[in-house]
């Protein structure tokens, strides 16, 4: 029996071969899409999850923000209040969330060591990675000394297979230490470092102890075993407060007690989990990003949209098949054949027709990860063994759908209608028919309206005005070896570097591309306070970026000493203390000093398309004895001609006069921001993929159920033709009512198209409005290929031989 089923099967797969191949790659299609997908979205759950402490371990923020927001910056002091809580916290370490390369000595031997983050020694009781050579406790008791190296990179440095345990490392600066463990990071982990040193960290934390005014690490807590951060809460904020508390209440001259009713949120601080910080999209420590999770979850209701879709247009064949094998079923039918024998042979070949897919599907996800790879920017595995009850759960789906369904619906009509060959125009056929072919255009027009919307995003965002000009300029990283004042040692170099041929200008600044700034502080203008960024400059910034002032001046270069009581502020920050006369000429009072605004910088975009403006202070580099730390980048413009020989002799110059030891590493600034909107760009290619697909799949439909509505018509055309219809009329006839379905999946759509383009809208600071036009060129688009099909279709219904269909009645 299974053999002969088998043979119809391969006998009707190669009469319908085209549609059958077709259908099998959707079907396949929409598989590997949402494989794809999954793997992305379990790669993405899966960070801190091998953590045994993910769910005791808890980052601190500041809250009670009047506009809502959060602060991850904590004062050395809190470690006093953390002390007090040793009864319910079991572990507490503060971070400095930075890394960077360094410069070591090991013998005789200059290396580097990569990705160096310098954390308490406590970080290893939040993420205890594995020791492969050496142990945490012995990197925690001697942590004044000590370095931990990651697995790879102890190979790079000692070999592979060699235990370095015990071998002194000279850092750049001077510092010994001893490597005393090497770990490795067992999963996706949030911001694992490669190395990291304890010494200058604890040291810190000791010299700052009693400073309440200097806001510069992050806080993660561990609870002890079987503590409730719900059960404990209340006591935590109470005792983390308590030292603001009676600093404010005496500031008001008034009691704690009434100070606290009067001003104090409930949550004075707010604390979230380790297991699920990656995704939240309010950490700031630990998250990767507040639009991560969105993404996410849009990825993966497309990818199920669009596997729906394969689906549906697998039932809409499959229907139009068992339609052409009605006569077929009856007959058997008279013959003997029971209904549940037949629903069994669909099944069966329901299943051959999916495994095929599947199949399929297998090499698209090997032909195909490599470029989703890159647009996730991942280096995703496929094992086929994590996606089995996947398979599963498709399988079954398409067998109740595709099969079951179907074959029910074919079985279930009367024989003698079905042997008369009415069955297949009757109203039920019709409808089933058409509903589905409606759903299909409705998904089509969803993915193809978005990607039109997405299309136009993107270009609205590159054509963006930046208030910046970033043409032929090249940042450098500026990192220098040992212990140096960079702000003194670019006043040092900076003329000689704009004698080099091709350099047309020269600034340094602490301004990174696409990140925060390095340094943020609370600035007063009489008895009215601001948080601002702080950005470090020297007097040609301005020009060589091409940036604009709103009122005021920038700084003198002749007056070098003016940087130390002047300062310029952004139209943000203007903004914001709302003077009628603006701010020129106020006073601010920063951290103990007062500077006098001398100009109003106007806005630009150096973060990205999706972060509003925020109040910004620029400061010369001499304004303060640490802002040196923070001159991070020189930028130099280079001129057109020339272009690479111009860099090699930068690159020259920075080995020979500026910085010996670390290699000159680069970017051109266009080619900097451009990475901020990198991940939308992707979005917008994943997704007019995609819309290719949905809408090749859902003309793959269209073109099954008008082949099979047309043909069973060609007996009427064959009688309108001798009838003298002429063949304009025909085609109008039998086009006119998928017009009509096409034009209600559009209808249908519109809805779930402008709710999904607003959500994802609201990323973009810069955005466009959700206008008509799109929606008109996607129905205009997919209206224009849907009558192109069909009129051909139709087109050859007019070319048939009449005899033919007249001698066969």
């Amino acid at each position: 029996m299974i053999g002969n089923w088998f043979k119809l099967y391969l006998r009707h797969f190669w009469k319908n071969r085209f549609f059958s191949i077709l259908n099998m790659l959707g079907l396949s299609m929409g598989i590997t899409a949402l494989i794809l997908v999954l793997m992305y979205w379990k790669y993405e759950h899966s960070y801190n999850q091998w953590n045994p402490y993910k769910d005791r371990v808890f980052e601190v923020y500041n809250a009670g923000f009047d506009d809502g927001g959060l602060n991850p910056w904590m004062p050395a002091p809190m470690a006093n209040q953390l002390d007090q809580l040793s009864d319910v916290i079991e572990s507490y370490t503060f971070l400095w969330n930075f890394t960077k390369s360094k410069s070591i000595t090991i013998g005789n031997r200059q290396d580097f060591v990569y990705n160096l983050a310098d954390h308490q020694a406590s970080y290893l009781d939040m993420f205890p990675f594995p020791a492969i050579y050496g142990t945490i406790k012995d990197y925690q008791d001697n942590k004044l000394d000590a370095i931990a190296l990651e697995r790879k990179q102890a190979e790079r440095l000692f070999g592979v297979g060699v235990d370095p345990v015990g071998e002194e490392v000279i850092l750049d600066g001077g510092k010994h230490v001893i490597v005393r463990l090497v770990y490795e990071v067992p999963g996706p982990t949030s911001n694992a470092p490669d190395a990291f040193v304890s010494y200058s960290g604890e040291q810190t934390i000791v010299d700052k102890i009693n400073v309440w005014n200097d806001h510069n690490y992050n806080i993660l807590i561990k609870l002890k075993q079987g503590i409730l951060l719900s059960d404990v809460k209340t006591r935590i904020i109470n005792t983390l407060y308590q030292p603001f508390l009676e600093a404010y209440a005496k500031h008001e001259g008034i009691t704690e007690d009434e100070y606290r009713a009067k001003y104090m949120q409930e949550d004075r601080y707010v604390f979230f989990d380790l297991e699920h910080a990656y995704l939240n999209p309010k950490s700031e420590i630990y998250g990767s990003g507040e639009h991560t999770q969105k993404i996410l979850t849009s990825m993966l209701v497309v990818a199920v949209l669009l596997l729906f879709l394969s689906i549906l247009n697998t039932l809409n064949l499959t229907m139009v098949q068992y339609f052409k094998r009605a006569k077929e079923v009856g007959v058997r039918k008279v013959l003997g054949a029971e209904k549940g024998n037949l629903i069994v042979q669909f099944v069966f070949e329901s299943v051959l027709t999916t495994v095929l897919s599947f199949v399929l599907a297998l090499f698209l996800i090997e032909l195909l990860l490599p470029y989703f790879n890159l647009l996730v920017d991942q280096t995703l595995v496929f094992y086929i063994g994590d996606f089995v009850f996947l398979f599963i759960g498709i399988l079954i789906s398409i067998i109740v759908l595709a099969a079951i369904l179907p074959g029910l619906f074919v079985v279930s009509f009367n024989t003698l209608t079905v042997l008369k060959g009415n069955f297949v125009r009757s109203k039920s056929g019709v409808v089933v028919r058409s509903t589905l072919l409606v759903f299909q255009f409705v998904i089509a027009f969803f993915f193809l309206t978005i990607a039109l919307f997405m299309n136009k995003q993107i270009t609205y965002l590159i054509n963006q005005n930046l208030g910046f000009k970033g043409d032929q300029i090249v940042n450098i990283s500026y990192h220098l070896s040992g212990i140096q004042n960079n702000y003194e040692v670019f006043n040092d170099f900076k003329e000689d570097l704009l004698k080099i041929k091709g350099v047309e200008g020269v600034t340094a600044h602490s301004l990174r591309i696409g990140q925060e700034e390095g340094s943020s502080s609370t600035n007063r203008i009489g008895e009215v306070s601001l948080h601002s960024g702080n950005i470090i400059v020297d007097s040609d910034f301005i020009n060589l970026m091409g940036i604009q002032l709103k009122g005021g001046r920038f700084f003198d270069p002749k007056l070098k000493s003016e940087g130390e009581n002047k300062v310029l502020v952004n139209e943000t920050f203007e903004r914001a203390f709302d003077f009628k006369e603006g701010v020129i000429g106020k006073k601010i009072q920063w951290n103990g000093k007062y500077f006098e605004i001398i100009g109003v910088v106007r806005d630009f975009n150096m973060k990205g398309f999706t972060v509003n403006s925020t109040p910004q202070t620029y400061f010369m580099g001499n304004a303060a004895s640490w802002f040196h730390y923070l001159l991070s980048t020189v930028s130099v413009k280079i001129s057109r001609d020339d272009v690479q020989g111009t860099l090699v002799r930068i690159e020259d110059f920075w080995k020979d006069r500026v910085e010996p030891v670390y290699p000159m590493k680069y970017a051109f600034v266009n080619e900097q921001f451009a990475d901020t909107y990198r991940k939308s760009v992707y979005q917008k290619t994943l997704f007019m993929v995609l819309m290719g697909v949905s809408v090749f799949t859902a003309l793959l439909g269209l073109l099954a159920i008008v082949s099979f509505s047309i043909e069973n018509r060609l007996k009427e055309v064959a009688i309108r033709k001798v009838m003298g219809a002429e063949g304009k009329s025909l085609i109008v006839n039998l086009s006119g009512k998928f017009i009509i379905y096409c034009t209600l999946g559009f209808c249908i759509s519109v809805f779930p198209v402008y709710y999904a383009v607003q959500l994802w809208l609201e990323d973009f600071v810069y955005r466009i409005e959700v206008g008509v036009l799109p929606f008109i060129l996607a129905f205009i688009i997919l209206l224009f290929l849907s009558v192109l099909l069909v009129v051909w279709k139709s087109w050859l219904a007019t070319r048939i031989n009449v005899l033919t269909y007249i001698n066969y009645e």
